[in-house]
């Protein structure tokens, strides 16, 4: 007995001991624990904020921060085939890392083994979130002092590739990220055909129609980017500032097509035609985030952010011998946001945040070819806003009010408008495994600058297009339901349903023309509404080596003059991950998809499935990865995009690499250097760990 209590003092003060080691040995300590006591407590509902632990397993596969939530399997996270992350019910979700505004460029740089925990967010009270609605927070392991150097790549078997390097630097308070990378695509199999369908009233009253096909032989894209970027960051316990300074620059210098156009009924002999596209654009961005804390209940944020651009493009299409259309346009854009927030906390009686907005855009563009205009065009934002949040038990619940004095200006037409916007959210958690929620948000969006153009461009002999000055802002509703349930460690269930409904909304309109058909931008149109609802559901077994998930969604939507659709589509993916040792086998699946293109247009979209095998071996430093996707498909045919109004109908089919099947190989490898932990905020996870001893 006495051999027994000896032996269990030792396990508890090495796992103490371990705690306050260097990273590489609290990596393996964790890792033991992950298995075997505090997997059971390693996701957690709240009514504010749902916490998840990533297990060593997990950190060591992933090669990026969505790699990671991607094989965490969040119930109230979709990540799509193309990575993007969102909730389940399809809302943009925002990731902060410690509470920092991440990049794209931080999240594919970001070191693995240092995050934590995973938190997610809905409508935050926490200031530092900015008002965010929906929000993931990487907790990451923090240096006194030391760093890291990750390089990062992959090459396709379809002419693409990306590398990127990302240094982090840090000593005691500063923060040094050093960034950047670079990326091309050079392939044939770009483009697509397209079908279109005209109707034209003749003088007569009659109406003419007929159809006109362009079908491509050729394609060719090539493009390359190229982005640096620096951050420097300072955090105390009373002030945390972070600075970006980023540049991207982007060169397409071809991405051409040529086929041939036939007509049914032949109003005219088949034709040859060709498309040859360049663009260039450079832009300069600076982002800022400044937090002051005054005292303990009370702190100001504020939020600058500046951006520049320089757009060059250029079109050159022929048709037959005789018809051909150069199109060129000129841009230069600023844009200044600045968000400033007062955040008081009431104590057990609430937190109060005050914000204030600011946005201005300014854009500068100049035509030429088959139309020859300047435009001048300028966007101005105000306004004042509240949140009140307060939790009451097991009940967390959210009061946003506010106003917009918006002001647009497009050469000699200018437009002032105004009206509030309102945010509510409430949460019911009876305990850490169930979390009901339900949310409502209202606001009015400002028309994009590129839509209120009043320049004619001629594209081919029956197509024109053109803009309205005399746009407004559209106002638009939405509400929600969410229901996630965590009974144990081994399986998680969410479901949700949300509705979608925009008012005095503008649509993309196809009117007769002297020379065919011209699109113009018409306000307002008739109603648009969407519904989305589905479920989402996780597993793991074979001793959490093999994590099983799905995910079943369904999509209705009414889209109202010019268009009259009403669809329905229903869809699902799977996802697999088993792990063994160093190894990872990964498969996944999403089903055929058909979603609208927004609430603007008329398109209905209609993507191919997607699958794929992957194996993966890592350590603390090497993550190799090699996939296989969609293996079964030898042809290039892509999504399809199928439109129908009065006069003109359009479906086009593209073509695309990221259908064919393809294999990527990609690496990342990871450097530390001179590091030190600084353990300043582990009193939550000493606590996990003497409960999970105990069990």
């Amino acid at each position: 007995m006495k051999i027994n209590k000896i032996i269990l003092a030792l396990i508890c003060q090495i796992q103490i001991l371990g705690a306050d080691a260097q990273e590489a040995a609290d990596s393996i300590q964790m890792h033991s624990l992950d298995e075997i006591i505090v997997e059971s407590r390693n996701k957690q509902l709240g009514n504010e904020v749902s916490t998840y632990l990533p297990t060593h397993k997990q950190k060591n596969s992933s090669q990026t921060a969505v790699d990671l939530l991607k094989r965490m399997a969040i119930p109230q996270l979709r990540i799509s085939s193309n990575e993007d992350v969102k909730t389940l019910a399809g809302k943009n979700v925002d990731l902060f890392i410690d509470f920092l505004p991440a990049s794209n460029e931080d999240l594919d740089g970001m070191r693995m083994q240092d995050v934590k925990k995973v938190e997610y967010y809905d409508f935050p009270s926490d200031p530092r979130f900015q008002g965010k609605t929906h929000v993931i927070n990487f907790v990451m392991q923090k240096y006194e002092y030391g760093g890291y150097l990750k390089a990062y790549g992959w090459e396709t078997t379809t002419n693409a590739g990306q590398l990127s390097l990302y240094g982090k630097l840090q000593y005691k308070r500063m923060t040094f990220d050093i960034a950047g990378g670079t990326s091309y695509v050079n392939t044939k199999h770009t483009g697509g055909n397209i079908y279109e369908t005209f109707r034209l009233p003749q003088s007569d009253g009659s109406m003419k129609s007929f159809e006109r096909n362009s079908i491509q032989e050729e394609g060719k894209l090539h493009n390359r980017t190229f982005w640096p970027t620096v951050k420097a960051v300072y955090a105390s316990d009373d002030i945390s500032i972070q600075n970006v300074i980023g540049a991207d620059f982007y060169h397409s210098p071809s991405n051409n097509e040529s086929g041939h156009v036939s007509f049914i009924p032949e109003i005219s002999s088949r034709m040859d035609y060709s498309n040859q596209v360049s663009d260039r654009v450079n832009s300069l961005t600076y982002n800022g985030y400044w937090n002051f804390v005054i005292n303990e209940n009370n702190s100001i944020i504020f939020s600058p952010i500046y951006a520049y651009s320089h757009t060059n493009t250029s079109s050159l299409y022929s048709e037959g011998n005789t018809n051909e259309y150069h199109n060129a346009a000129k841009d230069d854009s600023h844009q200044f946001k600045a968000d400033l927030t007062y955040a008081h906390s009431f104590g057990k009686f609430g937190n109060l945040n005050a914000m204030f907005q600011t946005i201005i855009t300014t854009n500068n563009t100049a035509y030429s070819g088959t139309a020859n205009s300047h435009d001048d065009a300028h966007t101005y934002r105000v306004g004042p806003g509240m949140q009140y949040s307060i939790t009451l038990g097991k009940v967390y619940g959210l009061v946003g009010l506010g106003y917009h004095w918006d002001r647009q200006e497009y050469m000699d037409h200018k437009e002032n408008s105004s009206a509030p916007w309102v945010d509510f959210s409430i949460q019911y958690s009876p305990n850490d495994h169930h979390i009901l929620s339900g949310e409502f948000h209202h606001m009015k969006s400002i028309p994009s600058s590129n839509f209120r153009s009043a320049v004619v461009i001629q594209s081919n002999p029956l197509m024109s297009y053109t803009g309205n000055p005399d746009l407004r802002s559209y106002g638009s509703y939405d509400a929600g339901l969410n229901y996630s349930f965590i009974p144990n460690s081994i399986l998680s269930f969410s479901a949700f349903a949300t509705a979608w409904i925009v008012d005095n909304r503008y649509v993309y309109d196809y009117k007769p023309s002297a020379t065919g058909i011209i699109r113009t931008i018409s306000q307002p149109s008739g109603a648009y509404s969407q519904w989305d609802y589905g479920l989402y559901g996780s597993l793991l077994l074979f001793n959490r080596q093999l994590q099983l998930a799905a995910q079943l969604n369904a999509t209705s939507v009414h889209n109202g003059e010019p268009y009259n659709l009403d669809k329905t589509h229903v869809g699902y993916s799977l996802q697999a991950d088993y792990y063994l040792n160093d190894w990872t086998f990964s498969g996944l699946y999403y089903s055929p998809q058909g979603s609208p293109e927004g609430c603007m247009v008329g398109t209905w979209i209609k993507t191919k499935s997607f699958y794929m095998l992957q194996v993966g071996w890592s350590n603390s430093m090497l993550n190799v990865q090699l996939q296989l996707s969609n293996f079964a498909r030898w042809n290039w045919n892509s999504e399809e995009r199928v439109m129908h109004s009065k006069y003109y109908d359009k479906t086009e089919k593209s073509f695309s690499i990221n259908d064919h099947a393809f294999a990527r190989l990609s690496l990342t490898y990871t450097f530390g250097f001179g590091k030190k932990i600084e353990r300043v905020d582990e009193a939550s996870q000493q606590n996990r760990i003497d409960s999970g001893i105990l069990k």
